[in-house]
């Protein structure tokens, strides 16, 4: 199981456990490994009970089936259309540009509009798409498997699954090679049957035209036969273009080699201009899929994988104050057996912003705890100015860890964190959220906010293992609103 699917495992727990996970038993020591890790060793070890990876498997060969399904039925199409339009008699004529425009046209307008929608990514990822994908994969579905309802998690992994693999740049080189694919079998089937049908019929290819001149359709037909003359394909000389006019008198009495110069170059042109760019679009698809599978990252912003962070490897510290009732730390979660850590590195330079007077006593009282010899220098940006002279004196700290303390219960809003980003963005030190937690808050309220600031910490290209919370919840004191 390669690392895609391995995270597309981790997508599929946490599609059937829902908002909250669940704890996890974990007999063998992982304190050498980082949470991502963790959580896919944890997804791996429910995998067993849930059966999630092979439902998953299920999902790629019926969407696998489905293609082939498609692709067998456009490439008969793409036959049927060559049989239908040029050779429904024996001894016919044919004019040239006429087949060459019916089969390019359709191809080109929606090569245009693939291309509209591919280099507009928002589009491609719109919900109608994705819904409309969704929706035929389901159908199917439910007319060829009777065994889908068998599984209780069956249609809840089916919108995982597809909702992945069709959202994002996932989604969006996935639909992208269906296209191409489709394309490519129908010129497939067009290419196979036109070689049949004029090694078994015999054409005459002509040309025609009431307002444009004979010189328009020589230049036209010598731009198209120029790449497959480069690549050693016989084409029609210009004799032999001016002598395919309807009506004109055949001087070259070689009427055999005229069907042949000109079959060679219809096929020629199925094949340059049609089949093989379609094949190497198909290509690119496929290669831009397998990169953006192996960039395919877990949303660990999000609340539920917050939340599984408190589970798995909680990075949490607290003033260490002796007394417990004077200061009580909040489990993350009832029920997990995990010890609290303590991410704090060794040596930092203490920042607080916009704190209160409470806030700013904890703040100060864990540098004194952690970093007595640090003390000196802690600061508190409470507005504009200070912001400033920070950014401005930051490149001149001398530590290389900096540590920036903010209240847990505030909502991150823009400012802040185009003032983050603007410190994280001075030079390489190392930066570090403490989130003071000192006042109770519902337990989905809390998930919510830590979320924000993990959000906020990924945006300003801060590792969310630098994320630390510092609990500091009086016994006696009420609940945040």
């Amino acid at each position: 199981m390669n690392l895609f699917q391995q995270i597309l495992l981790a997508e599929g727990v946490r599609a059937v456990e829902g908002d909250s996970p669940c704890s996890a038993e974990h007999a063998e020591d992982q304190s050498s490994l980082s949470f991502e890790q963790r959580l896919l060793r944890r997804a791996a070890q429910l995998d067993l009970r849930l059966q999630i990876s092979p439902l998953f498997a299920h999902f790629k060969r019926l969407f696998t089936n489905l293609s082939f399904c498609l692709c067998f039925i456009i490439f008969f199409i793409g036959a049927g259309c060559v049989q239908q339009l040029f050779f429904s008699a024996q001894g016919t004529e044919v004019n040239f540009f006429w087949a060459f425009a019916l089969f390019f046209i359709p191809n080109l307008l929606t090569l245009l509009l693939w291309g509209l929608f591919f280099f507009q990514g928002y589009t491609l990822n719109s919900g109608w798409l994705q819904r409309l994908s969704m929706f035929s994969l389901k159908f199917f579905e439910k007319r060829f498997n009777q065994q889908s309802q068998q599984n209780p998690h069956y249609w809840t992994l089916f919108r995982c699954y597809f909702q992945a693999t069709f959202s994002g740049g996932l989604g969006r080189y996935q639909l992208s090679g269906l296209t191409h694919l489709l394309w490519f079998s129908y010129f497939c089937g067009a290419v196979l049957m036109l070689i049949v049908m004029l090694a078994t019929h015999q054409v005459d290819f002509i040309w025609q035209t009431s307002i444009l001149s004979v010189q328009s359709f020589q230049w036209l037909t010598e731009s198209l036969a120029y790449l497959p003359k480069l690549l050693g394909f016989p084409v029609p000389t210009a004799e032999q273009i001016q002598q395919s006019h309807l009506g004109a008198v055949n001087l070259l009495n070689d009427a055999e080699n005229t069907r042949f110069v000109w079959s060679s170059l219809l096929i020629s042109s199925l094949i340059f201009y049609g089949l093989l760019p379609r094949l190497l679009l198909l290509l690119l698809m496929r290669f831009l899929l397998s990169s953006a599978q192996m960039k395919f990252n877990l949303p660990l912003s999000s609340p539920y994988y917050v939340q599984l962070r408190q589970l798995l490897k909680p990075n949490v510290t607290s003033l260490g104050i002796s007394d417990p009732d004077a200061c009580v730390t909040q489990p993350a979660y009832h029920g997990t057996t995990a010890k609290h850590t303590q991410g704090v590195p060794e040596q930092f330079y203490p920042l607080a912003v916009e704190l209160s007077e409470k806030q700013l006593i904890q703040a100060r009282e864990h540098v004194k705890q952690y970093a007595p010899d640090y003390c000196d220098l802690f600061r508190h940006i409470s507005d504009y100015q200070s912001q400033q002279k920070l950014l401005a004196d930051i490149t001149n700290v001398s530590q290389q860890s900096v540590l920036v303390y903010l209240s847990l219960q505030r909502a991150p809003d823009r400012g802040l964190l185009g003032f983050i980003k603007a410190l994280t963005g001075q030079d390489n030190k190392s930066y570090y959220l403490l989130l003071i937690n000192d006042a109770l808050l519902p337990e989905d309220k809390l998930n919510k906010r830590r979320s924000d600031w993990y959000g906020l910490a990924q945006q300003a290209d801060i590792s969310l293992d630098n994320v630390i919370q510092l609990d500091c919840i009086a016994g006696s004191g009420e609940a945040y609103e």
